[in-house]
């Protein structure tokens, strides 16, 4: 239960970060790219603050079917690959213009940063459903339902 406590005090801070980077990036710095990854990072860290909720509360098989959890996995593993491309375009982009952080407007490091984390939290996202959907037992949860006649 502790292991579960910080990695919901990990996903919260995450989101925060990642949504509060989104308005800093996008309103004052004007840095829309990064932004959006900060954006994306943080949707990818609620759900999976979102999970880690459902699964400390134990109503992660009442709210979500395993089908519904196969699909916040397959969205992270788009965030992990989308993640891992982005930041080694990026990584690209900066080793061969070697760019300064400044000016934050035009800062390839700080796109670089934001695409790494999209690629943290999409792959969290991936590897916590899939220790999630381990969980669950299809023969209780089908034995549990009176309107499923046994064969």
């Amino acid at each position: 239960m502790l292991r579960t406590k910080i990695h919901i005090a990990i996903s919260a801070i995450g989101a925060i970060l990642g949504l509060s980077a989104f308005i800093c990036f996008c309103i004052v710095y004007a840095n829309i790219e990064a932004g959006m990854w900060a954006l994306l990072s943080g949707i990818h860290a609620s759900l999976t603050f979102m999970l880690h909720c459902h699964y400390l509360k134990e109503s992660l098989h009442v709210n979500f079917s395993r089908k519904a959890l196969q699909y916040l996995g397959d969205f992270g593993m788009v965030g992990f690959v989308s993640g891992t491309a982005l930041t080694l375009f990026y990584l690209f982009l900066e080793i061969y213009y070697k760019a300064d952080i400044l000016p934050i407007q035009t800062s390839i490091i700080i796109r670089m940063i934001w695409s790494f984390m999209m690629l943290k939290w999409g792959l969290l996202l991936y590897i916590f459903t899939k220790k999630y959907l381990r969980t669950y037992n299809d023969h209780q949860l089908f034995s549990e339902n009176p309107n499923i006649e046994e064969t």
